[in-house]
C-alpha cells in the first residue's frame, strides 16, 4: 500500500505539500419477495479522489486506518424498491477473518410515492470488511455483498535536508499506524522508494530510486512503527525540484490491509497522478 509524501523543492528549501435504482454500478439482490435492493460501497473522502472516480480508488472503496478528515470513513448506501412502510434495513458486517456477520447499524425505511426507500451507513473498518443489508418487517430480503478496504495510516516528521554543490540528502521519519493484528506482516514489508526530479519541470512519472534507502522498522507500540527514509537528489547548476513517493506491495488476502491485486508498487515507473500504489 502507498504512503505518499510530496515535496517540490528548490535546493536548500524544503516545503511539505497531498428516479429509479442507482445509475452508478451497484450490487443487486432480489428474491421471490417483493423488495429489490441495490447496494454500493464507496469512499468519497479518500484524499485525491475526483468526481469521475465515483468514490472509488482503482475501482474499490478504500479508507485510511484511523485517519482524520473523514479519510477513515466509507459509505455503504443504496435503495430498496418496495411498497412496504416502516420496514427496517440492518447493516451486517463481517471483518477480515471473522466467521459470521454481525449487525452494525439499523435504519427505518420510508419509501417515496414511487416505491423507493434509501439507506446510507457510514463505516469505519479497521480491516477489510464485507457488508450486506438485510430488510425485515413486511418483507424479508438480503442484499448482495460489498467490500470496504483499509490502508495503513501514518504521519511523517523530522524532515532533514543537507546539500552540497552537486546533490541534496533528503530524509524524514515515517510513522505507520495499523491494527495490532497486521503489525507483524506489515512491519516486514519491503519499501519501494520513488522520486521525480526536474530542472525545473518535474516529470510526469516517478522513477524507482536506486539510491534511496529505508531503515529497519522501530516499534513504537503494538499498532505503530517508525522508519527513516533517505533520498539523494542530484542537482544541476546547484538546484532541482523533486517529489518523493514510497509504497509496499499489498498482501490483503493475508492480513486484511490494502487492496486486492497489484496496483503499481514495484514497477520501474509509476504515474505521479496515482493516488494509491500497492
Amino acid at each position: 500500500m502507498s504512503r505518499i509524501w510530496r515535496w517540490i523543492t528548490p535546493a536548500a528549501v524544503a516545503v511539505g505539500l497531498i428516479a429509479g435504482l442507482p445509475s452508478i454500478p451497484a450490487a443487486m439482490a432480489s428474491t421471490t419477495a417483493t423488495s429489490i435492493i441495490a447496494i454500493n460501497a464507496t469512499s468519497p473522502h479518500y484524499p485525491g479522489l475526483r468526481a469521475r472516480n465515483h468514490g472509488l480508488v482503482d475501482g474499490y472503496a478504500l479508507v485510511i486506518y484511523e485517519a482524520g478528515r473523514g479519510w477513515n470513513t466509507g459509505v455503504v448506501s443504496g435503495k430498496v424498491l418496495t411498497r412496504a412502510t416502516n420496514d427496517t434495513a440492518t447493516l451486517l458486517a463481517r471483518p477480515f477473518r471473522a466467521r459470521r456477520y454481525t449487525a452494525a447499524g439499523r435504519v427505518t425505511l420510508t419509501p417515496t410515492s414511487h416505491g423507493i426507500a434509501r439507506f446510507s451507513f457510514n463505516v469505519t473498518p479497521s480491516l477489510a470488511t464485507s457488508y450486506k443489508v438485510r430488510v425485515t418487517g413486511t418483507d424479508f430480503v438480503v442484499s448482495a455483498v460489498v467490500n470496504v478496504y483499509v490502508a495503513t495510516g501514518g504521519r511523517d516528521a523530522h524532515v532533514r535536508q543537507r546539500c552540497s554543490a552537486t546533490r541534496c540528502r533528503f530524509s524524514f521519519r515515517a510513522y505507520t499506524t495499523l491494527p495490532a493484528s497486521a503489525y507483524r506482516l506489515q512491519s516486514r514489508r519491503h519499501w519501494y522508494l520513488y522520486q521525480a526530479v526536474g530542472y525545473p519541470r518535474v516529470p510526469s512519472d516517478y522513477t524507482l530510486s536506486t539510491t534511496a534507502t529505508a531503515s529497519g522498522p522501530r516499534r513504537i507500540n503494538s499498532g505503530e512503527y517508525v522508519q527513516t527514509f533517505t533520498y539523494y537528489i542530484p542537482l544541476r547548476n546547484g538546484g532541482a525540484y523533486w517529489l518523493v513517493q514510497a509504497c509496499t506491495q499489498d498482501i490483503e488476502s493475508r492480513d486484511g490491509m490494502g487492496l486486492p491485486g497489484h496496483h503499481g508498487c514495484g514497477d520501474r515507473r509509476v504515474p505521479r497522478s496515482a493516488i494509491y500504489l500497492g
